[in-house]
């Protein structure tokens, strides 16, 4: 089942982003105008030049680009399925990019007061020193937190509940799941398409510089393509054992060196996105609304209809 071989998961970043509104400032520019005083707002950057909130806004970055590489779309909640058997590379690299977040926290911190003595010339007239608030009010608007939690199913919402309320309670998450294995399945498709479409881009041109990584991320999706499957989507896995034997044989210096390697391995990979973007137009972007026949109206048939949604190929 789905709630087996997956959870939820969720990244909150908290930053500081070092602007302020200035309501005199825009006043003062509206009546310089003959505008009206809400016409506009001019927000202040509290700081320029601070090197170590930038590096901190790197690693949010970063942060970022690992938790969507190695999770898939679920809701508009901030919550994506990350896949069982990746778990403990998720949590490894969380934690290394945690080990560097609170640490260029604490460096920024520490060079906030010299950051603020930057900005008095800066800002001239419009610098005020009740903009900057203390160092420990600043540091609390920075954090991270990771949230895991279980993928819903049926059986979390047996609760009492009228028969009538239980029915369309488990419609919408008959519905709300399929549209979600759904995304997190076309997720992966135009991710596939992504990196093909890169190399055929770049194999194509002659002028084009064909670095390391034209390669690189090709093998890497396909290297983690089957992990992110959860569905079992055998098509999928077979576009990606097919694409590593095609496309992944040869290394980026072997084919800038060989123009033969080039333009075969560049035919190859254009025929290979043709049909990742057959297959796509082929998903319906929404799987429309629950139809039941009429001896599965009750709720638990519903509910025990949604198994078949949850329920995925044993590998």
């Amino acid at each position: 089942m789905i709630t087996e071989r997956a959870m939820l998961a969720a990244v909150h970043i908290r930053l500081w982003t070092a602007t302020k509104y200035d309501k005199k400032a825009s006043d003062e520019v509206a009546n310089q105008h003959g505008a009206q005083a809400n016409a506009g707002r001019y927000n202040k950057r509290l700081l320029q030049g601070a090197t170590k909130l930038e590096v901190l806004q790197t690693i949010a970055g970063q942060i970022r680009q690992h938790f969507y590489k190695l999770t898939l779309p679920w809701s508009d909640e901030g919550f994506r399925i990350l896949p069982a058997e990746l778990l403990f590379d998720f949590a490894e690299g969380m934690r290394a990019l945690e080990n560097r977040f609170i640490p260029a926290v604490d460096a920024f911190i520490a060079a906030y007061p010299t950051y603020i003595e930057q900005m008095r010339p800066a800002l001239n007239g419009l610098f005020r020193s009740e903009d900057y608030e203390s160092p420990d009010a600043i540091r609390s608007k920075f954090g991270l937190r990771l949230e895991i939690k279980p993928v819903p199913s049926g059986d979390d919402f047996r609760v009492k509940l009228s028969k009538e309320q239980r029915t369309r309670l488990a419609e919408e998450i008959d519905r709300d799941v399929r549209e979600s294995l759904n995304r997190g399945t076309r997720d992966l498709w135009m991710r596939l398409r992504k990196v093909v479409a890169h190399m055929v881009e770049i194999l194509n041109d002659p002028e084009a510089r064909l670095h390391a990584s034209v390669v690189d991320n090709v093998v890497e999706l396909v290297d983690l393509l089957p992990r992110l499957n959860v569905t079992g989507d055998p098509q999928l896995d077979a576009f990606a054992v097919e694409i590593r034997n095609r496309l992944c044989i040869y290394t980026s210096r072997e084919l800038k060196q060989n123009d033969q390697l080039r333009s075969e391995t560049a035919r190859d990979a254009a025929a290979i996105m043709e049909r990742i973007a057959t297959v796509l137009d082929q998903q319906p972007m929404d799987p429309g609304p629950v139809v039941l026949p009429s001896e599965q109206l009750s709720a638990d048939g519903i509910f025990n209809r949604m198994s078949a949604y949850l329920e995925v190929p044993t590998r």
